[in-house]
């Protein structure tokens, strides 16, 4: 209980903050000091009174679940700019307050509060960020389109609840047409925020669109946070009244996979082919679900999270605010971005799945859960991955390309240590996989 009331009590200081003129870093110290506090309240499995327990559950897989949207949102202030406005981190917590709610709760209407109030924070900082015709572009697209899946998600809800005669998560059984429809419409939302195949068209004019620090939270956090959803409420059979329910997550995981990987081979520019990239590591998330492997489906959720701070941070301390074309990339190895390039070659190399990085491990459990599956299945899994070390290696290869120095700005010194911090992690939990392991054998059955 304490936990929650601290995290409450969070984000109405940081509203008040805004309103007493404070030193900015005095600002970014509460916020993190308040975050690791409340990371360690969560850790024991913060207890609440029996009449909220059907509310928000607090089994060791939702706490898992909290401490990744905390640790996310952690990780988010370490990059943000100092002297930005105190509003958007007011923002981001916000968004991390929807998002421990929605990955808590066991009742379809808290999920769609906590959803919506993450929406509400990523608006915030959509709008904060936007300094052009571009990134108003970017906020119009995004804003209308979740206006639609939220109008799709209390649809969904009410066809549920009328046929379940709750909004509490059930396991779903028989076949029932409203409750199958009802289901079919919140697995759509949820695929929708993960930027999933055929509902992915969003997220690479809204990458684009925004400053790296924006892109960084929407590629992240909410991600995250309907990634955690969908794995727990697939694994709990909540959406058991889909028929065919494993030819629907093969359907999605193969286009999602082959989409994202096609898109990003043609992009001319950083921030579009990462969007493009990052379309096709949901279909890795989502792969594992068609067989049940759950806790296959979390690990590379949490590897993805982790190289996509890695790589959106990297890129920023290398570009700056510019949005860099491949050939501007060629030389960056020298200084002084000598670091961040190298903190970018090894998020890209994660993301290919390279041996030596913990891409390798999780894609490794990702591919080998569907191996028992359609040989199509998997046979496309391989080829992507093989093709993705192809147009990563377009980007890497002009960062080494032999080029005369030239003037580069000096990367922030919070971004290339954020990079080349979550850089080294991604190398020793390569080398020494023990942590992903135990991370899947505690998920155990997720419900």
């Amino acid at each position: 209980m304490i936990a929650w009331a601290a995290l409450g009590l969070l984000a109405v200081l940081m509203m008040t903050m805004e309103l007493i003129p404070i030193n900015r870093r005095v600002h970014r110290v509460i916020t993190v000091a308040g975050l690791m506090l409340i990371m360690v309240g969560f850790s024991g499995g913060s207890s609440l009174p029996a009449e909220y327990q059907r509310l928000l559950g607090a089994l060791p897989n939702r706490v898992i679940d909290q401490e990744g949207v905390l640790a996310t949102t952690l990780g988010l202030t370490a990059i943000w700019p100092v002297e930005s406005s105190p509003r958007s981190l007011t923002l981001l917590i916000w968004a991390a307050v929807g998002g421990v709610v929605a990955v808590s709760a066991n009742n379809w209407l808290l999920i769609f509060l906590g959803i919506e109030t993450v929406n509400i924070g990523v608006y915030g900082l959509l709008g904060d960020g936007s300094r052009d015709l571009g990134g108003d572009e970017a906020l119009l697209k995004f804003f209308i389109l979740t206006t639609v899946f939220t109008a799709l998600a209390i649809l969904g809800m009410g066809l549920v609840g009328g046929a379940q005669g709750t909004l509490e998560v059930l396991t779903s059984v028989g076949t029932r047409p409203g409750l199958a429809a009802g289901e079919s419409l919140l697995l759509a939302v949820l695929l929708f925020k993960l930027g999933s195949f055929p509902f992915h068209w969003w997220a690479p004019d809204t990458y684009e669109g925004t400053p790296w620090e924006v892109a960084t939270v929407i590629a992240t956090l909410p991600k995250f946070v309907a990634g955690a959803l969908l794995i727990r409420l697939a694994a709990s059979h909540a959406f058991g009244a889909i028929g065919q329910l494993s030819t629907v997550f093969d359907i999605v995981a193969v286009g999602t996979m082959v989409v994202g990987a096609l898109g990003a081979w043609r992009q001319p520019r950083l921030k579009r082919m990462l969007a493009y990239a990052a379309i096709s590591q949901v279909g890795f998330i989502l792969l594992p679900l068609a067989r049940g492997q759950a806790a296959a489906a979390f690990a590379y959720l949490a590897t993805y999270v982790l190289a996509s701070l890695q790589v959106f941070s990297a890129a920023h301390a290398l570009a700056g605010s510019h949005n860099p074309r491949r050939e501007e990339l060629v030389g960056a190895w020298h200084p002084p971005t000598r670091g961040p390039a190298g903190a970018l070659v090894i998020a890209l190399a994660a993301f290919a799945g390279f041996p030596f990085t913990l891409g390798m491990a999780a894609k490794l459990y990702s591919v080998e859960s569907v191996l028992a599956g359609p040989m199509v299945v998997w046979l496309i899994a391989l080829l992507v991955t093989g093709f993705t070390f192809l147009y990563y290696f377009r980007w890497i290869y002009p960062i080494f390309a032999p080029a005369s120095p030239c003037p580069r700005p000096k990367p922030r010194r919070g971004l290339a240590a954020m990079s080349q911090v979550s850089a080294v992690f991604l190398v020793l939990l390569g080398l020494w996989t023990y942590p992903l392991l135990w991370l899947m054998h505690a998920l155990g059955p997720l419900g």
